[in-house]
This record gives structure tokens, C-alpha cells and sequence, in this order.
């Protein structure tokens, strides 16, 4: 990330309350906390060492014990309390607070802790800063499937399928729930096709909780592919929509270097013929070879509809 004027100002403002509530903190450990370098962080505190308020005397500027590598702050003047969150913040936070209360509603315990946060943050800037309303979007099934994870026990779904538009029943080992693209997806291996599946929550039609999985289909699980793709900077909007799955980016001169960490290749296949000639496979080899096979069947099914 470039070191802007704007970015090393924030990072200052959060710095002395910090070292304010952590005094005798080492440069080594902000360092960590702020995911910057030492060198950064001796930089910022020799900036801090000239900042204060007008009037710029000795009594104004802040003061602090800079030395040893160990920090500790004599005079924060008017930085003393951590900068408020913007509104965008505070929605961004209490949504995501409120994604995992319904994600944890089998544990009490995280519950409570959950809702206690979620009160405070609320709260923030003002009285009622941000208000609810009651949504009836919520499925039935969440409490079924988290429970399904945390015991490691099989559920039965009768899930219906956009693509195919028909319903299935389906035998499963749950393994995460995770949003993206404003929607909730379970992850789970298919027992039947002993490959990992991706199940979108809200079409799940029927949710029953079964037997503890035993140890032979735990081990028999198949394991996540690391995938590399080559995307052309005008199809950046597959490495936005895609984040949660992407381990890696790297930017070259005409494209982006994605790598990608993920079980269920046929979904990938699909959103890659779908950006067409934008996303290139680089590896693994079977995958090329299976996106070059599925792209030459299906041009050939174009031009055979076209003849006629």
C-alpha cells in the first residue's frame, strides 16, 4: 500500500491513543499492530515530535519518550481519545456484526457477547446513529446448518437449482457459511458425488441435521485446488465479485495474476467461459485442458444451431 500524506496523518491520529493505553510498547510491536514497517513507525513518531497545537511552543507540541526502541506518550494534547468511525464505518461493522449473530444463533454465550458489541457500536456518534428494521429474509435453516459444522454432523437438503431449474435432494457435510455478493452460501461436500458443492442458503427448500459424519468420509474429503488465472485489467470486476475465494493478486502490465484456492472447479469453469476471452487458466494443466474441451463443445453446439 503507498505511504500517502492522508494515510500517514490517520495512522498518527490512532497512534497515540494507542500507545496512550500501551505504554512502554515497543517500535517492533506497533509496527505488527499497524501492518507497517519499523522504519514507518519511527518515521511517524519523529513527525509526531513537531505536531500540537497553535502556538507550536514546547507547551503545545505533543510529547513523547521516543527511545530504546520502547515508546510512551508524556503529552497527547487533544489526541488522547481513538478517532470516531465515519457513518459508512459504523454501517459496514454493525452489518457485520449482525451477519454473525444470525450465524451464532446456537451459542448462546457468543450470542450475548455479539449483541452487547453490536448495542455499543450502534450507539456511536449519537443515541440512535443507526436503526434496524425487521427483515423476514432470514432463512430457517441457519441454526440447523451451523450446528451441522460445529458437530460435524451430515445434513439432508432439498435444494432447488436455478441452473438446472429442478429440485434435488442432497446429502451433505457442511463445512462454512460465507457471504458474497450480498447473498449466503453454505460449502459442503457432496456425499454422493464426493466433491465439494456450493449451495446458495435461500434456495435450500427442506434442512434436516443427520448422523455424525464418521471418520472415513472426513478423510476421503476432496482437497482445495490452488488455481492461477490470468485476468485482463477491463474484467477486474471478477477479482471485486470473487474476493472472499482469491488468495493472492498480482498486478503485470496488461492483466492481473489471480490465484485462487477452491474445491468445486465446475462452478469456476462456468464464470470463466462467461468472461470470455477476459480470464486465461494458467494452471493446474487438467483444468486447462477441461476449460479448452468445454469452450470447443460449446462453440461447436453454436455452430451447429447456426446452420440450421
Amino acid at each position: 500500500m503507498v505511504d500517502t500524506a492522508a494515510t500517514r496523518a490517520l495512522r498518527t491520529m490512532d497512534l497515540i491513543p494507542y500507545i496512550l493505553e500501551n505504554p512502554g510498547i515497543s517500535i517492533r510491536e506497533l509496527a505488527k499492530q499497524f501492518n507497517v514497517t519499523e522504519k514507518q513507525i519511527e518515521s511517524d513518531l519523529q513527525l509526531v515530535f513537531m505536531c500540537g497545537l497553535p502556538g507550536y511552543t514546547p507547551y503545545e507540541l505533543i510529547d513523547l519518550v521516543f527511545e530504546d526502541g520502547v515508546v510512551s506518550i508524556i503529552d497527547p494534547q487533544v489526541l488522547d481519545r481513538p478517532r470516531r468511525f465515519a457513518k459508512s464505518e459504523l454501517v459496514m461493522i454493525t452489518l457485520g456484526l449482525q451477519i454473525l449473530m444470525e450465524l451464532n444463533q446456537s451459542n448462546q454465550d457468543r450470542l450475548n457477547k455479539l449483541l452487547a458489541l453490536a448495542n455499543k457500536i450502534t450507539k456511536l456518534g449519537s443515541s440512535n446513529s443507526i436503526l434496524f428494521s425487521p427483515t423476514g429474509n432470514k432463512s430457517p435453516f441457519l441454526e440447523i446448518i451451523t450446528q451441522g459444522i460445529s458437530q460435524g454432523k451430515r445434513i439432508h437438503l432439498t435444494y432447488h437449482s436455478l441452473i438446472k431449474d429442478q429440485v434435488s435432494e442432497r446429502e451433505v457435510l457442511p463445512h462454512n457459511l460465507y457471504f458474497m455478493n450480498g447473498n449466503l452460501y453454505l460449502s459442503a461436500l457432496d456425499l454422493s458425488l464426493n466433491s465439494d458443492r456450493v449451495f446458495k442458503v435461500e434456495l435450500i427448500k427442506k434442512c434436516t441435521l443427520g448422523e455424525i459424519a464418521s471418520s472415513d468420509v472426513i478423510d476421503g474429503e476432496s482437497s482445495a485446488v490452488e488455481v492461477v488465472l490470468h485476468v485482463r485489467k477491463s474484467h477486474r470486476n471478477f477479482i471485486e465479485r470473487n474476493s472472499s475465494i482469491i488468495t493472492a493478486t498480482e498486478e503485470m502490465s496488461d492483466h492481473f495474476g489471480v490465484h485462487i484456492q477452491m474445491s468445486n472447479l465446475e462452478w469456476l469453469k462456468r464464470s470463466i467461459l462467461s468472461n470470455a476471452p477476459g480470464i486465461k487458466v494458467v494452471s493446474p494443466t487438467i483444468l486447462v485442458g477441461e476449460v479448452r474441451q468445454l469452450a470447443t463443445s460449446l462453440l461447436a453446439s453454436y455452430q451447429a444451431v447456426k446452420a440450421i
